[in-house]
């Protein structure tokens, strides 16, 4: 068991969720405000391997569920999450052995870490999808049979909405509604599990994984320098996933708007000398396609990320804004996401896109 005791670690991880969030998920910042608080206090969120859970504990996700615009501007009530827990223990009949990140991502890889500091109850080292998504039914949960209901649903003024639905895509549909009629943004507990179902559709290691990288560009901004060519370095040696940059340049266009519950946006870039070479990232929640000169380099469920140049601090979705100088980071997803029926529900043509998948390993080593 790991114990999260410093503030540095909780930064870490953060930055690090901030890379594997894809532009989306917001930002996990409001969520460390809460943990240095708890650290300040004596209160440790404690994570634990998939290992050391039993295959009859009960598991359970925790998360935000809204618009990432809207989710960063509420605070984590420390009482509203007590409030969840309990309301969960009563409406599930049994107490909460451990919890899970439905997704590391963004502002929801804190979400877990946040009751565990108050609750005493370990936090998976693992999620339902190895990155952000914007939608209930597109985890690994999901898509291996773990259903995302019974789940509770409960926003700031301490509404409680309890849904039971017959598939995932329905209980997104039924979440959506509730989210917008709510205020945009509710925190929600859903994915009840047991510890044999987690440890066969969770992937593994995330939580390991964000820590690692928000570790590597801190060590490497104090030190050599080489902030990219140490992330790619310690990225290519995860399982064998490739990582590279795909374009090195300024922002000259971006787009923003915030409908039907989710941000929708576009980002054009331009190269730092050569104006007529251009990059653009469609957002969807998150970046979900990236295209060089028109051709596609990357697109979901591989990652995009987008780092500032100088510092190396990733950026979502909402912090970009015209004139910044940036890097865009392409990353191979967890193979468990490019399985045929992964692609089904989190392929580019789920995401509305006119165009089949074809791995980052392809489309950057294609003739342009």
């Amino acid at each position: 068991m790991l114990t999260v005791d410093t503030v540095q670690d909780i930064q870490d991880i953060a930055r690090g969720a901030v890379v594997l969030g894809t532009g989306g998920g917001g930002d996990p910042y409001v969520g460390e405000l809460f943990l240095r608080a708890q650290i300040a206090q004596g209160r440790f969120a404690k994570v634990i391997t998939s290992d050391e859970v039993a295959d009859d504990a009960f598991v359970l996700s925790i998360a935000g569920i809204g618009a990432p615009s809207v989710m960063v501007e509420n605070l984590v009530s420390e009482i509203m999450l007590q409030k969840l827990l309990k309301r969960c223990e009563e409406y599930y009949g049994r107490s909460v052995d451990a919890l899970i990140s439905a997704e590391i991502g963004g502002i929801n890889s804190m979400f877990p870490l946040a009751l565990s500091a108050i609750s005493g109850i370990p936090v998976v080292d693992a999620d339902g999808v190895g990155r952000a998504i914007p939608r209930i039914e597109m985890t690994n949960f999901s898509i291996d049979g773990c259903k995302a209901t019974p789940a509770v649903l409960m926003d700031e003024s301490g509404n409680i909405v309890m849904i039971e639905a017959v598939d995932d895509r329905t209980a997104e549909d039924i979440c959506r509604v509730v989210t917008g009629v709510l205020g945009a943004a509710v925190f929600g507990a859903l994915y009840p599990m047991t510890g044999k179902e987690m440890k066969a559709c969770a992937v593994h290691r995330t939580l390991t994984q964000a820590f690692g990288i928000g570790r590597c560009i801190r060590e490497s901004r104090e030190s050599s320098g080489e902030i990219f060519a140490n992330l790619i370095d310690y990225l290519n040696s995860w399982d064998d996933r490739l990582a590279t940059i795909l374009f090195d340049g300024k922002i000259v266009d971006v787009s923003h708007e915030t409908r039907d519950g989710w941000h929708w946006g576009k980002v054009v870039l331009n190269g730092l000398s050569d104006s007529s070479d251009e990059f653009t990232v469609e957002i969807q929640n998150e970046f979900i396609v990236a295209r060089h000169n028109g051709r596609t380099v990357t697109v979901v469920p591989d990652l995009i990320s987008i780092l500032d140049r100088e510092s190396g601090e990733p950026l979502t979705g909402e912090m970009l804004t015209y004139g910044q100088r940036v890097k865009v980071l392409g990353y191979a997803a967890d193979p468990i996401l490019r399985r045929p029926e992964s692609l089904e529900v989190l392929g580019p043509r789920a995401f509305g896109l006119s165009e089949d998948f074809s791995a980052i390993e392809t489309l950057v080593s294609a003739p342009a």
